[in-house]
């Protein structure tokens, strides 16, 4: 009895260590048959009266598809789009991957996944709402979140925007005017250019955008009381929910904290007879540990706060005794 157990516990193992180097081997067996077939976007026509046809979009342009009826067809159609109510092409799983990457905030990963349907679904990307411009646009935004302004110039050159149907991602697209301005730090224009879009209705996300590309601009032509007032409604735009821009707002205030003589004073006079509380200086310093003490709760998003800040959290307002 227990050499038939010990039997099955071997077979059992093999199993487990056969099928831990099969499925990889699937995978990438199945990504590759993916790569060496001809190209093909599932779709779904929708026709006046409510009628419905599933499809499989071989090729198109803005105004005409390619398309097979059956997924294994030999035969092609071409069609007017304008014949059919609507064309709506199908989410891609390999889209909805990268996707997913995006919204965990793996943000290198999903660009590199971006990239590639980017390209598989080229054939597409001049119908409206094609998976190869939308699978673009996000992975300018991965480039964004990572802060690679330079990969983003040089995607923004060779972007076609008109295929993109949501208002939210044509303005986006706008914004991004103001990050390259970041980029060559050209600061009275970047200035400009925010202060245009600061009366825009936008999402939360965006103002945060704006409100941090505002402080920038304010920073770098030294007037730091302004980029204050601009980095603190970055942080608070969206409620901290752009993870980028408000760890790196929270960055900027208590960078601009500690380069304030005042709060400089401030912070020799902490603890001693000098200590002048109603100062400004003494209460921008609260500001800043407070910030700080923000930052290692929820603006870092699991980032630590940094080195050069972490003295900061000593300075809190007393607490009052009980």
């Amino acid at each position: 009895m227990a050499r038939l157990q010990g039997i099955k516990t071997i077979i059992h193992t093999m199993n487990k260590l056969f099928c831990t180097m099969l499925f990889p081997l699937l995978a990438q067996a199945g990504l590759a048959q993916q790569q060496t077939q001809p190209f093909q976007a599932e779709a779904v026509l929708i026709f006046e009266g409510g009628e419905i046809q599933q499809i499989w979009i071989t090729a198109a342009t803005e105004t005409a598809i390619r398309y097979r009826e059956t997924a294994v067809s030999v035969d092609l159609r071409d069609m007017q789009i304008s014949d059919a109510q609507s064309v709506y092409l199908l989410e891609p799983r390999e889209y909805s991957a990268a996707r997913d990457l995006f919204m965990g905030r793996k943000y290198q990963e999903a660009k590199e996944r971006f990239a590639a349907v980017k390209e598989r679904y080229r054939p597409t990307s001049r119908m409206r709402a094609n998976h190869s411009t939308l699978s673009a646009f996000y992975e300018m935004e991965c480039m964004r979140m990572l802060g690679d302004l330079e990969s983003l110039h040089t995607a923004m050159e060779n972007f076609m925007p008109d295929p993109l149907e949501r208002e939210t991602h044509r303005r986006q697209v706008q914004l991004y005017g103001l990050w390259d301005a970041v980029r060559t730090k050209s600061w009275p224009r970047l200035e400009i250019l925010a202060k245009e879009m600061t009366d825009v209705p936008l999402p939360g996300d965006q103002r945060a955008q704006v409100a941090y590309c505002l402080g920038m601009a304010l920073e770098g032509q030294n007037r730091p009381i302004e980029a204050l007032n601009a980095f603190n409604t970055a942080m608070t735009a969206d409620a901290g929910a752009s993870e980028t821009i408000a760890r790196d707002a929270a960055l900027a205030v208590m960078r601009i904290h500690l380069a304030d003589p005042d709060v400089q004073l401030a912070i020799r006079q902490w603890g001693t007879p000098d200590e002048r509380p109603n100062s400004p200086g003494h209460t921008r310093l609260l500001e800043a540990g407070a910030v700080a003490h923000l930052y290692e709760l929820t603006l870092g998003a699991g980032k630590p706060l940094p080195e050069a800040n972490k003295a900061l959290l000593k300075y809190k307002p007393e607490q009052p005794a009980i």
